[in-house]
């Protein structure tokens, strides 16, 4: 009897033995072949991909955020294209900012003003304030 189990261990380490390593072929064959084959088919395919609140909540996602980034952006379905930039930037910084030179690098980067900086204003000529509709001449009195 105990022969009978033995080689029933046997036959069961033999079976999981091959399982493993036909999973690391299969692996090894999607590394080497398949992956490069399936990316450059994916490359093509997305030339013409433009931003769109899938690919925002897929990058933002990669990234990792924690609660804080719910916090300071809010619903990722409610923040309007315009912020998108935003977003990322704040997903990117949250996940380097575990060290302060980690968040340092990641404002340099981008180029935010600091408080050591001064915010550049707008430089155009700004227009006079019109005037509200109660202060206004009437043509008519003209």
């Amino acid at each position: 009897m105990r022969e009978i189990r033995d080689l029933s261990f046997d036959i069961d380490r033999f079976l999981e033995d091959a399982a493993r390593a036909k999973q690391e072929l299969d692996a090894e064959r999607w590394r080497e072949e398949l992956r490069p084959r399936a990316l450059r088919l994916l490359a093509a395919r997305t030339t013409k991909l433009q931003w769109s609140r899938a690919l925002l909540k897929l990058v933002v996602h990669e990234l990792y955020p924690d609660d804080l980034f719910s916090e300071l952006i809010g619903n990722l379905d409610r923040v309007p294209r315009r912020r998108w930039p935003q977003v990322i930037a704040l997903a990117v910084a949250l996940r380097y900012s575990w060290r302060q030179d980690g968040l340092s690098r990641i404002v340099q980067s981008l180029q935010v003003p600091t408080a050591s900086s001064p915010v550049h204003t707008d430089r155009r000529r700004k227009r006079p304030a019109r005037r509200s509709h109660h202060t206004r001449k009437s043509r008519r009195t003209k």
